[in-house]
């Protein structure tokens, strides 16, 4: 049962009350989605897609694409959004007492906006496209009324969402196989001599577009690199082109659902105690060992055939299991996590993550704020001049620094820089902030 909160309604709950448990696999979150997100501040989007386009030549950091691409792309996201829906159900867990749900529901919904605002901020102000904060703060408006429904129906919910995206990508996949077939027999045609129509010319240019999406041209990699190094101006209004264009109405419901589906899980992983570490070392062991195999078996399936396809349009690639596979990859990182967790809970590491947890919003901007100074134009301007292994190079000193500074920080203080501004604009006050 979710603990019972020793503070009184409308003030923040002190830091005592915190679940390590939960902190810490927010921190190992917090971190492990940094492996992606750092490849966009880095290089050219197409990274994340085709190593052979960006990214660096060689064993090494092919294998870097293709080990991140099977472990964490999609799956710490998952494991993030995830932890938020856990922290609905702690935030709003006074909500069962007398008068509760009317105050609880104005902090909740004022936390909420505050969370949008922050997200805008980041996006824009700190060079973030790929910003969370306000897919989270959106899809966290919806999700107050959903606190109060046992976990089975959080999960049907969550396995409703799934569907429908299972449903989208078969669509897509069709679509996309099928213009590969009609290009194919329309060049078959025009190889032998006869004349293509208007309409099979589209079907060619609409083939070539795809193609070129998934290999760019040099000179159009080079105008990322030039957008994303040039001056300040250049810098800021590229960065707002691309934030405006990937928020579109469409993008944020798909993003919202996404988000949704994981936070539902979230809610019920809590109410079954899963993510407070409380069930059995051979519950933790047997979770880990059920998502893996499920979800490895997908995703080495899928990189296998994207490097056989040579990373072509015309996909072999089943993306309709995408969804579920990063789902299985979830489950089975919190099962590793806890049955690590049962053993060493007090060592150093376990230690250090738990502070970088309890500081999630600090250390996801910070890791903007530093990545920028690195790589973008408006620092030291390395976008574009490094490979993949360089990368995740910078990004183990980044978390070595992350982690001793949350240790450092949460030995004088009660809370993070950015988490305690959240709270005192939460609140209406200032809470104390020195232990």
């Amino acid at each position: 049962m979710p603990p019972t909160p020793n503070a009184a309604l409308g003030e923040p709950s002190p830091s005592s009350s915190r679940i390590d448990a939960l902190d810490a696999l927010r921190g190992l979150a917090v971190l492990g989605i940094f492996v992606i997100n750092i490849l966009g501040f880095a290089m050219p989007e197409i990274a994340f897609e085709n190593p052979k386009a960006a990214g660096g030549a060689g064993a090494v950091n092919h294998g870097l694409w293709t080990f991140t691409t099977i472990f964490i792309e999609g799956s710490m996201r998952g494991l993030f959004s995830l932890m938020f829906g856990a922290g609905v159900m702690l935030f709003t867990a006074r909500a069962v007492y007398p008068d509760g749900p009317i105050k609880i529901a104005d902090l909740f919904y004022r936390r909420t906006m505050w969370l949008i605002v922050f997200g805008v901020i980041h996006a824009y102000l700190l060079l973030m496209p790929g910003d969370i904060l306000l897919i989270y703060g959106l899809a966290g408006l919806v999700l107050f009324p959903f606190r109060i429904l046992p976990p089975r129906k959080l999960v049907f919910l969550s396995s409703a969402l799934l569907a429908l995206f299972v449903a989208d990508s078969a669509s897509l996949e069709f679509q996309e196989l099928q213009l590969a077939r009609d290009a194919a027999a329309i060049e078959t045609k025009t190889e032998a001599g006869e004349r293509a129509t208007r309409a099979e010319r589209q079907i060619l240019k609409d083939w070539q577009a795809a193609v070129k999406d998934n290999w760019p041209e040099p000179e159009d990699l080079q105008e990322q690199v030039s957008l994303r190094t040039g001056d300040a101006a250049t810098v800021f209004l590229s960065n707002a082109e691309i934030v405006s264009g990937d928020n579109s109405t469409d993008s944020l419901l798909w993003w919202g659902a996404d988000a949704l589906m994981m936070m539902f899980l979230g809610m019920a992983f809590y109410q079954w105690r899963i993510i407070t570490a409380e069930r059995s070392l051979k519950f933790y062991a047997l979770l880990a060992a059920c998502g893996y195999a499920i979800g490895l078996a997908i995703r080495i399936w899928g990189v296998s055939e994207r490097w056989a396809a040579d990373f072509s349009p015309i996909v072999t690639y089943p993306w309709l299991f995408d969804q579920p596979g990063r789902i299985a990859m979830t489950i089975g990182h919190i099962g590793l996590f806890f049955t690590l967790w049962k053993f060493v809970k007090t060592s150093l590491p376990m230690r250090a993550l738990t502070a970088a947890g309890r500081m999630a919003l600090t250390n996801y901007i910070a890791q903007t704020v530093i990545a920028n100074l690195i790589f973008s134009g408006i620092g030291l301007g390395f976008y574009g001049a490094v490979d993949r292994m360089q990368v995740y190079c910078v990004l183990v000193l980044i978390w070595l620094l992350q982690l001793a500074f949350s240790m450092w920080w949460l030995s004088r203080y009660r809370f993070g820089p950015l988490e305690w501004g959240w709270r005192a604009l939460t609140y209406g006050h200032r809470p104390p902030l020195r232990k």
